[in-house]
């Protein structure tokens, strides 16, 4: 079974602590002006757009497909495992679950102290992570580096090109959000999809029933806010703040960055990057509602999927913080370790010794 490890806990926490103060060693970056630029590039606007107008439409069953993606993938980075391949084995996944909550509930005592300092550090990352997400929706988007000679010509360019961006958009926005949640879980937007899709909800509802009760949520997602930050920083400048030479390494990936140029392009974008959402949000609300005509999806909206969410967050900051341990296997006391007769999940050794 696998623990919420506190020895693992105690080394995140200490890491976290060697995140440089990030004031006057980061040029002011404003969030709002990185997200009307992702805006006008249709970076992730598309699934956006699409998943408020479907839930609009029919909330309780895209609600619960998107916990079960979120869980699915959750699981995938935690176990290895997909949800539909974690419940062929339910009962072990249920009794790993049921560790790896009782192990958080009992480490997140001794971290309620932190949640000052990490509130205070998620708001200090939150610009330089907005830079970060751009960087990585250009790359993988448009092919544009933003560090690269001519990166910001080749933005102006991409958006002079309006008839053809907007083409663009609209054609990722006929992926509908029930259709994308669906393909997360494996299942195509067909009858047969949608009764697979019921199923999959239905014994989800039956593994999660009798789970231990997760405490102290508002820790959990300032870690779970916190982790993908830092990790989409490391990814897109190359640089991990927890590093003792993180200040440094920093500075040097900024300096390469046309950041003056890249605020004044997005001040320029900002006031139509509110009609392009709007627009887009329309065309949206109709491939959404015909791509969801004629599924049944009735048991999905009607399963209680409400500890879902919790629990794929509570696995998603185990995967990313490292933080997974077979019970007793630290060297450190720990309860769960005199919890026997469960069976090992597949792949659980070889996600969880890192």
């Amino acid at each position: 079974m696998t623990c919420f490890c506190s020895a693992r806990t105690d080394s995140l926490m200490a890491s976290l602590r060697l995140v440089p103060p990030l004031q006057g060693l980061v040029p002011p970056i404003s969030v709002s002006l990185m997200a009307a630029l992702s805006a006008s590039l249709g970076l992730g606007l598309s699934m956006n757009a699409s998943m408020s107008a479907s839930l609009g439409a029919n909330l309780a069953a895209t609600a619960n497909l998107s916990a079960m993606a979120s869980l699915s993938a959750a699981l995938r980075a935690a176990l290895g495992l997909s949800l539909a391949e974690a419940l062929k084995v339910s009962a072990s996944l249920h009794a790993n679950l049921a560790a790896s909550i009782n192990g958080f509930n009992a480490n997140s005592g001794a971290l309620l102290p932190n949640l000052g300092f990490l509130a205070n550090l998620q708001l200090s990352l939150a610009p330089l992570a907005s830079l970060a997400g751009l960087m990585l929706g250009l790359q993988a988007t448009l092919g544009i580096h933003l560090g690269a000679p001519g990166a910001i010509a080749a933005l102006q360019a991409r958006l002079a090109a309006s008839a053809a961006l907007k083409a663009n958009v609209a054609a990722h926005l006929q992926v509908s959000a029930i259709a994308s949640l669906l393909a997360a879980l494996g299942l195509p937007a067909t009858a047969q999809g949608a009764l697979s899709a019921n199923a999959m909800a239905s014994a989800t509802a039956s593994m999660t029933a009798g789970l231990p009760t997760l405490g102290n949520l508002n820790l959990l997602a300032l870690l779970a806010g916190l982790l993908p930050m830092l990790g989409a920083i490391k990814l897109a400048l190359g640089v991990d703040l927890r590093l003792p030479n993180a200040a440094v390494a920093l500075r040097a990936a900024l300096s390469v960055l046309p950041l003056s140029a890249l605020a004044a392009l997005a001040a320029s974008l900002s006031a139509s990057a509110s009609v392009s959402a709007s627009a887009s949000a329309s065309l949206a609300a109709s491939a959404s509602a015909n791509a969801a005509a004629g599924l049944n999806l009735a048991g999905v909206a009607g399963a209680n999927l409400s500890a879902v969410a919790s629990i794929a967050m509570l696995l998603q900051v185990m995967a990313m913080g490292q933080l997974g341990l077979p019970a007793g296997s630290c060297g450190k006391p720990c309860p769960l370790a005199l919890v026997h007769g469960a069976p090992p999940m597949p792949s659980l050794s070889a996600k969880t010794s890192i």
